[in-house]
């Protein structure tokens, strides 16, 4: 199945999947008896749409920070550079050098394409 999660502090917050296959899984379940449980389950609160949009698209090297826990200043820490730098590289746009995704891989443990 393919989908995504998007975490904060650590935490999954999002799971997003391809309509096509929320739908399989809306029919499977409405077929079985199980359905019944997740009706009385407790709910979760639901995000509000803007609020799911603004960290979807948020900065990705913000958004892999906040989801490590890590404040700006903790980041530079491990990179090796200023919170200056950091907080220029979570602007809106920013374009990073492939020194820098390179660096930021590192730091937190992902694939370069995040930064693309």
């Amino acid at each position: 199945m393919e989908y995504q999660t998007i975490s904060e502090n650590g935490k999954v917050k999002f799971v997003v999947l391809p309509v096509e296959q929320f739908d399989k899984i809306m029919e499977r379940l409405q077929d079985e008896s199980d359905l019944r449980d997740i009706h009385e389950a407790p709910s979760q609160p639901l995000y509000e749409q803007d609020e799911a949009e603004a960290y979807i698209f948020m900065n990705p090297v913000k958004r892999e920070r906040l989801d490590n826990g890590w404040t700006q200043e903790e980041l530079a820490n491990r990179i090796g550079v200023k919170q200056a730098t950091v907080a220029k590289w979570e602007r809106q746009g920013a374009v990073h050098r492939k020194a820098t995704r390179e660096k930021l891989v590192k730091a937190f443990g992902i694939k370069e394409e995040s930064f693309t």
